[in-house]
C-alpha cells in the first residue's frame, strides 16, 4: 500500500481531570441521604458531586480526581487503578471498565448500530482495537481517548482503522467509538481540509448524539461535561457545530462541511489556507 498515513481525529479531553476541569460541584446540604465516598456518612455542609452522582465531603483531603467521572481521591482510598502512566481511575469507573477485545466486541456491535441510526454509515467497515493508554497519550495537557489511522496515495485512499483505549467505562468506551466513526465517515466522504474545530465539532456532535439515546444520568452528564469543554477546539468545536445545526439543520451542517468544507454561512477565505490536519 502506497501513500501517506495518519491519524485523524484524536479524541480528546481537556482539563486536569479529564473533562472540563470543574465537573465536580459544591453545595450545601441538611440531609442529602447520600453518603460520602470516603467516610461513609451522609453528605453535610460543602461536598462535591461527580459525573455520576457520587458525593465527597470536601473536608476530606484530595490527592487527586478520577480522569473519567472527577471523583476526588483520598489518601488511602482503595479499589482506584491507573489510566495512564499520570491518570487513575475511581473504582465505579473501573469495576466495568471496557479493558479487554472480548469486551469490546460485545459493545461495538449495538455502538455501530445506534450510529447507523443517526444517518452515519460507514462505507466499509473498520476494525475497532483496543490500545494502551499511554501508547496514544503523548501530550501531558491533553488526554487522548482514541484515534482514527488514514492513508492516501495518488488515485486511492482508505481508513485503516480505529483505536479506543483501553479501560474506559462503557459510556466513554461508546462515545469515543462514535466520535471515531465520524472521523472515518468525513475522510470517506472527501472532507479532508476542515479546520480542527469543524472537524472534531462535527465528531463531538455525532458522539453527543449517541449520549443522549442513552437515556442515562452518567451518559448525559458526560455529554454535558464535553459541550462546556473549554477546550478551544474539541469544547469550542462542539458548540459551534451545534450552533450551525440548530440554525440550518443537521442535512445542511454536514452536505456544506463535506461539499465545502465549512460550516453553512461560514465566508470563503480566499487570502489564508485552511489547516490542514
Amino acid at each position: 500500500m502506497s501513500g501517506d498515513v495518519s491519524m485523524s481525529g484524536d479524541v480528546s479531553m481537556s482539563g486536569d481531570v479529564g473533562v472540563s476541569g470543574d465537573v465536580g460541584v459544591s453545595g450545601d446540604v441538611s440531609a442529602s441521604g447520600d453518603l460520602c465516598t470516603v467516610c461513609g456518612r451522609p453528605a453535610a455542609d460543602r461536598y462535591v458531586v461527580s459525573m455520576r452522582g457520587e458525593v465527597t465531603c470536601v473536608r476530606h483531603p484530595e490527592v487527586g480526581r478520577c480522569v473519567l467521572c472527577a471523583r476526588p481521591r483520598h489518601v488511602g482510598e482503595r479499589g482506584w487503578a491507573a489510566f495512564t502512566a499520570s491518570t487513575v481511575r475511581c473504582p465505579a469507573c473501573r469495576r466495568q471498565a471496557v479493558e479487554d477485545q472480548a469486551t469490546a466486541r460485545a459493545h461495538i456491535p449495538r455502538v455501530r448500530e445506534e450510529v447507523a441510526a443517526l444517518g452515519i454509515r460507514l462505507d466499509r467497515r473498520v476494525k475497532v482495537t483496543l490500545v494502551d493508554p499511554d501508547s496514544i497519550n503523548t501530550d501531558p495537557d491533553v488526554l487522548c481517548l482514541g484515534r482514527t489511522h488514514t492513508w492516501m496515495s495518488r488515485q486511492e485512499s482508505g481508513v485503516l482503522g480505529i483505536e479506543i483505549a483501553r479501560g474506559l467505562t462503557p459510556v466513554h468506551f461508546g462515545a469515543t467509538v462514535a466520535h471515531e466513526i465520524g472521523h472515518a465517515w468525513l475522510f470517506e466522504r472527501g472532507a479532508r481540509e476542515l479546520t480542527p474545530a469543524v472537524e472534531e465539532g462535527v465528531c463531538e456532535l455525532f458522539a453527543g448524539a449517541w449520549l443522549k439515546r442513552q437515556g442515562a444520568p452518567f451518559a448525559d452528564a458526560v455529554r454535558e461535561a464535553a459541550l462546556k469543554s473549554p477546550d478551544p477546539v474539541y469544547g469550542a468545536g462542539y458548540r459551534l457545530v451545534r450552533d450551525a445545526v440548530v440554525a440550518h439543520g443537521i442535512a445542511a451542517v454536514l452536505d456544506a462541511v463535506c461539499a465545502r468544507g465549512e460550516l453553512p454561512g461560514a465566508e470563503v477565505r480566499t487570502d489564508q489556507p485552511q489547516r490542514r490536519r
